[in-house]
């Protein structure tokens, strides 16, 4: 229960007569020769305002007029008891700027941050006022608190808006964060080329550490590879290649035309008995045997040429026996 400073030690004398305490506190004696004073209750206070006779300085801001009994009117509308005095929110200007800076850049929270240069790097000895122009002047990879240092410092030596001040500070940020990952880049590049090897980092560690996990949810009977069967399994769409496969006929890859798919082609032998080894079948005598199409070919055209002599032989003879008709 709650008590009154004031009211404690009679609280123990009342506990002591009850025979509830056998022996009085040790601090019983000391507070009833020096007992605690009396605290003033909270009180509202009336600070000094224009009286109704000057209307002149009832548009003043914060001191406009304001008519007798108005805040005691107020407060029980309010339903408050007593008006308490807060104190006021104690704000800082690096505070407003720091938030706003992890607003716009969240991934600088990620990045780890050295505690032991701080201890080497001496403070007094660092750029300010006036000589610090530029953030670069910090270090060409400028640390958070470095760049809400320079927007303070631009704000103040160019008086300037707070806002204009931010936008020139986080613009070389960047351009300095930009120039350090490109040089970093490049080295890796080169170190890569000379045959260094690095360690994966931490997100090749968590998608190593997350396939194992998920492999170990996969029933054994699935993962065993003496298994002869042989499941179809649809082909990513990352996987898929607008490339022409080459064709099995055509060894050189030029287009033929179907001759090579044609030439593959090959009938069964006959089935054959012991009534008719050695003996055709009607079906078989019918059909022409070719033994090979580009001898018959040849032959067909040495027989065109031959015809052609041969006629072109007859029309010269009956030219001339026409003639020496004619002049007989």
């Amino acid at each position: 229960m709650r008590r009154i400073p004031s009211q404690v030690p009679q609280a123990v004398s009342r506990l002591l007569q009850g025979n509830v305490l056998s022996q009085p506190p040790t601090w019983y004696i000391p507070v009833l020769s020096n007992p605690p004073p009396q605290l003033p209750p909270r009180q509202v206070v009336q600070r000094n305002r224009p009286s109704s006779a000057s209307p002149a300085h009832r548009s003043t801001g914060d001191m406009s007029y304001i008519p007798a009994g108005e805040l005691e009117r107020r407060d029980r509308l309010r339903k408050y008891k007593s008006r308490k005095q807060k104190p006021e929110r104690i704000v800082y200007l690096e505070d407003k700027i720091r938030r706003q800076f992890f607003k716009d850049f969240p991934f600088e929270a990620l990045r780890p941050v050295s505690l032991v240069e701080g201890r080497e790097i001496d403070e007094s000895k660092k750029v300010e006022g006036g000589e610090w122009v530029k953030l670069e002047q910090r270090g060409e990879y400028p640390t958070v608190e470095d760049t809400i240092s320079f927007v303070l410092n631009v704000q103040q030596t160019r008086q300037i808006p707070i806002s204009e001040a931010y936008a020139i500070a986080t613009r070389e940020f960047i351009n300095l964060r930009a120039r350090h990952e490109q040089a970093t880049i490049a080295a890796e590049i080169e170190a890569r080329h000379y045959g260094a090897e690095f360690k994966p980092d931490a997100f090749e560690r968590q998608f190593t550490l997350e396939q194992k996990s998920l492999s170990s949810l996969i029933p054994p009977s699935t993962r065993s590879s003496d298994s002869t069967k042989v499941k179809y399994r649809k082909q990513p769409r990352w996987q898929w290649s607008n490339t022409i496969p080459q064709t099995s006929g055509s060894v050189s890859g030029e287009f033929t035309g179907g001759k090579s798919y044609i030439e593959s082609w090959k009938l069964p032998r006959p089935l054959e008995s012991a009534s008719t080894v050695g003996q055709q079948s009607e079906l078989l005598s019918s059909i022409p045997q070719i033994e090979n199409p580009q001898e018959t070919e040849a032959q067909g055209q040495e027989q065109e040429q031959e015809q052609e002599q041969g006629e072109s032989d007859l029309e010269f003879l009956q030219a001339v026996l026409g003639k020496g008709k004619g002049r007989s």
